[in-house]
């Protein structure tokens, strides 16, 4: 009898902690979490993100929640060249879900102290979670291009679907793009697939920002 007693507490304990870590994940990523996350182009990731910054990962450190030490988080510091969307600061520390021993949620990004990035984040959460839109689609490495002098970034995704079920036409009337913006429309994994142009990527994405209520489709 005492036997069963312990067998049944423990399974109601190991079930009602599943179902704590359901609601939570849920809390944290809403349901599309739990199914394949469909790609987003570049209008659909600027209009999502609370935050649009540039610039280079100071620090990355792995901790708990600052309420629930049983929930395993990563601190990431970034020192702010330019907020593209969002109030400007000089730098900030976000808190993404997982760390590098415990990885919830195996498909959002990682980071490394000295990364330049462009992030486009998703305003917190009410636990103050926060990652990049469409998982890793939503964090741009930006890189010193030798061969071309270029500044160029590229993402995750090596750029791809940026521009899906988006109208070129729409895109150059109504936001009046330049030369090197209609290129990064035309090319979006860039030349030989190297990346973007950085300057017309952000310059495109502020124009973006800036007319929220544009038809781009």
């Amino acid at each position: 009898m005492t036997m069963n007693y312990y067998r049944v507490i423990q399974s109601t304990s190991i079930r009602s902690a599943r179902i704590a870590f359901l609601l939570l994940s849920i809390a944290i990523f809403g349901t599309a979490s739990f199914a394949n996350t469909r790609a987003v182009n570049l209008s659909e990731m600027t209009s999502r993100a609370g935050r649009i910054v540039h610039g280079r990962v100071v620090e990355v450190r792995d901790g708990t929640h600052p309420k629930n030490e049983q929930i395993a988080v990563t601190f990431v510091k970034i020192q702010v060249t330019d907020m593209i969307k969002g109030e400007a600061v000089r730098d900030f520390t976000f808190m993404q879900y997982g760390n590098s021993t415990h990885l919830y949620v195996v498909h959002l990004p990682r980071y490394s102290v000295g990364e330049e990035v462009v992030l486009f984040l998703y305003a917190e959460s009410k636990l103050g979670f926060t990652s990049p839109v469409g998982e890793g689609q939503g964090k741009f490495v930006v890189r010193d291009n030798v061969r071309s002098g270029q500044r160029q970034l590229i993402n995750e995704q090596l750029n791809r679907s940026l521009f899906d079920r988006l109208d070129a036409a729409k895109l150059n009337s109504k936001l009046s793009l330049n030369k090197a913006e209609r290129e990064v429309v035309a090319r979006p994994e860039g030349r030989a697939g190297e990346g973007l142009e950085f300057g017309a990527f952000r310059s495109l994405v502020r124009k973006i920002a800036a007319s929220p209520k544009a038809t781009l489709q």
